[in-house]
């Protein structure tokens, strides 16, 4: 992130935030800045874009970097087994239901992109 950028966020939060590793990827402000500056956001060595997920898989994003470029993608093995262990903790439902959207869940597992 740019001085420029870190500064702005400073203001906007009233914080003091010494370096961009100290802000969270889901910040909404660095959000709303990545979307308002545009390139004045970025530094030398990066280039910030905004990638959207369906909040569904928010735990379930997987970050990785290779040679300072960071990248991010759904874990949807994680994602499937989290669902299954959702249901089955889910005293509410019957054995029947249970069964029922699991099925779906994994469905839904074969036809990912």
């Amino acid at each position: 992130m740019s001085r420029e950028g870190l500064a702005e966020y400073n203001r906007l939060t009233s914080l003091n935030v010494k370096g961009y590793y100290c802000i969270e990827r889901d910040d909404p402000v660095l959000i709303q800045l990545v979307e308002t500056m545009g390139k004045e956001i970025d530094d030398e060595c990066s280039r910030l874009k905004i990638k959207e997920f369906p909040m569904k898989y928010k735990s379930c994003l997987n970050w990785t970097e290779y040679d300072g470029r960071e990248s991010v993608c759904i874990d949807y093995k994680q994602y499937l087994i989290s669902s299954i262990q959702s249901v089955m903790d889910d005293s509410s439902i019957s054995s029947d239901e249970k069964i029922s959207r699991i099925q779906e869940q994994y469905r839904e597992y074969d036809s990912r992109p």
